[in-house]
Parts: C-alpha cells; sequence; structure tokens
C-alpha cells in the first residue's frame, strides 16, 4: 500500500479526526519515510515482524533487518528506489507520534489497500449526499475533485485532505478566489477561494519563486495552476466525447462566490486550509460582509 490518498482513507474511516488529521498534516511535511515503512507498504516484510523488531531508530533498520535475516541487500537496495509519497510520509509520522504501532500501521495499510474505490470520491459523495440540488453533478464535482487533489499534492509537495466540517470563511476578510469555467456540452466552473496568506504560499510552492504578496504575481500563478488542472480534466472529458472549452481564469478580492448548485470543500494541507469551489455557471462574486 502506497497510496496518495492514505490519510483521506483514514480521515473516512474515523481512524483520525480532524484536528487530529490537520495536525499530523504538518508533521508530514517534513517526515522522511524510513525503510521499515516503505517495506511494510511494499508487503516485503510483515507486521508482526517489524512489531517483533521494535522498538528501533528508524536509520538503524537497514542493518537490523539483515542481521536479523529478515531482509536481503537486494531487497533493501530496491526498497531504496521507492518513491516517498504522501502516504509513506503519513504512515512514518502515525508511528514517530504513537498514534499507531506497526501491526495497527499494517492493518489499516492492508484496508485501504484493499478498498474499492476512491477515498476522495467517497468524501465528495458524503458531503454532498444530502444537498439534492447537485443529485446530477456530484460524480462531475467527484471526478475533478480526485484530479485536483492529486495535482495539488504533486504540484504543491503537500499531504492534503478533504475536512467534513466544512470550510469556514467567516472573518476571512482578506482574501482571494480564483474560478475558471468550462463551456460547451458541459457547464463547470471551479475555483481555490484562501485567504491572502495561504494563497500567497499556494503561488510560492506552485511557481517556486518568492512572492511575499497576494499580487499580480501570485494571482498569475494561482490561475495557471488552476488551468491546468481545468485542462486535464478537459482532456479527461474529452475521452468522453465531450466538447469543451477553457475560458480565462476569473479573480476576486475579499469576495464570496455564489454559484449555481455550488459545492465548497474544506481542503487541509501540510501549511493551512483553504476551499474548493465548484458550480454549474460562473460564480457571482459578492462583497463579504463583517460577521
Amino acid at each position: 500500500m502506497n497510496s496518495l490518498y492514505f490519510a483521506q482513507y483514514l480521515v473516512n474511516e474515523d481512524v483520525l479526526d480532524p484536528q487530529e488529521a490537520k495536525d499530523i498534516l504538518k508533521v508530514c511535511e517534513e517526515t522522511v519515510p524510513g525503510l521499515a515503512v516503505v517495506a511494510l507498504a511494499e508487503g516485503a516484510i510483515p507486521a508482526s515482524t517489524l512489531a517483533g523488531l521494535a522498538p528501533f531508530e528508524k536509520e538503524a533498520f537497514p542493518k537490523l533487518a539483515m542481521a536479523e535475516g529478515v531482509l536481503f541487500a537486494s531487497q533493501l537496495e530496491k526498497l531504496q528506489g521507492v518513491h516517498p509519497s504522501e502516504g509513506l510520509r503519513l504512515a512514518q509520522a502515525l508511528l514517530d507520534s504513537e498514534k499507531m504501532d506497526f501491526v495497527e500501521l499494517g492493518r489499516q495499510m492492508a484496508a485501504c489497500g484493499a478498498q474499492e474505490g476512491s477515498p476522495i470520491k467517497e468524501a465528495v459523495r458524503r458531503l454532498a449526499s444530502d444537498n439534492e440540488e447537485i443529485a446530477v453533478e456530484i460524480e462531475t464535482y467527484a471526478e475533478f475533485t480526485e484530479l485536483f487533489m492529486r495535482s495539488f499534492m504533486r504540484f504543491m509537495d503537500t499531504p492534503a485532505i478533504i475536512n467534513y466540517c466544512g470550510p469556514d470563511n467567516e472573518g476571512m476578510f482578506a482574501s482571494h478566489i480564483v474560478s475558471q469555467r468550462l463551456s460547451g456540452q458541459l457547464s463547470f466552473v471551479s475555483g481555490i477561494y484562501a485567504s491572502d496568506k495561504m494563497f500567497v504560499e499556494m503561488a510560492k510552492r506552485y511557481s517556486r519563486e518568492e512572492i511575499d504578496d497576494a499580487d499580480e504575481m501570485a494571482e498569475d500563478s494561482i490561475s495557471e495552476f488552476l488551468n491546468v488542472v481545468n485542462g486535464l480534466f478537459v482532456v479527461d472529458l474529452g475521452k468522453r466525447d465531450l466538447d469543451l472549452d477553457l475560458e480565462a481564469p476569473r479573480i476576486g478580492q475579499n469576495k464570496h462566490p455564489q454559484g449555481s448548485k455550488q459545492l465548497q470543500l474544506c481542503i487541509d494541507t501540510g501549511f493551512g486550509s483553504f476551499t474548493l469551489v465548484m458550480a454549474a455557471d460562473e460564480f457571482a462574486l459578492t462583497e463579504k460582509l463583517p460577521s
């Protein structure tokens, strides 16, 4: 199990509550998975064997595994070549924080790997299940959200989850929203709505440039990211013979989105939270009144 969506699975299954998830995501940012976690995720060694060897420093595991005869040098070399995904970083963070031991971690990894379907799509469906207005749009929203989350974690180099508590935008007076509409055989709008501080941090991570203010450079960076994600979505929809066009991104400052058949999702990351907004047509951007 080397899932990008391991964190979302744990939230969906109530293994981690929203605050625990936010705390562990912050830790994951700087966590480097050890070879013991990689070996467990790759099925190279059982959780019970690792539990029998514990406790040990993660850096000492390769020599320990060789000395105990549980792994060969060739196996360790192969494990060293495994990409340290967000799922592996999370697994190591759960061990380091003692929220799980190897046995529980192995059980949760196995359950996540055996689950059919996407934890991201499942989260969207649950959050939208009581909203009859968007019953027809749910699957489109779920598909886009999975693509968005995968792209976000890749380009921003951070773990991320959908928080079931929902967005809390009250009091967020210094904010930005970037939206983009897909038009043609399907009308769909997506937007990134964030405080200026979060907006700048996302822009810095995506552009790999030093950006200090929510200025035109930051706006261009987030607009480009959203355009890339929507471009990938257009390609996916094109495989179903849907002919769509991408309209130019639109930017609002200190505005609140209101769209037809709108769904707002709170996205927690390793460096903060923002709102992913989806609707069937372009948002009306209204002034936010102080609460």
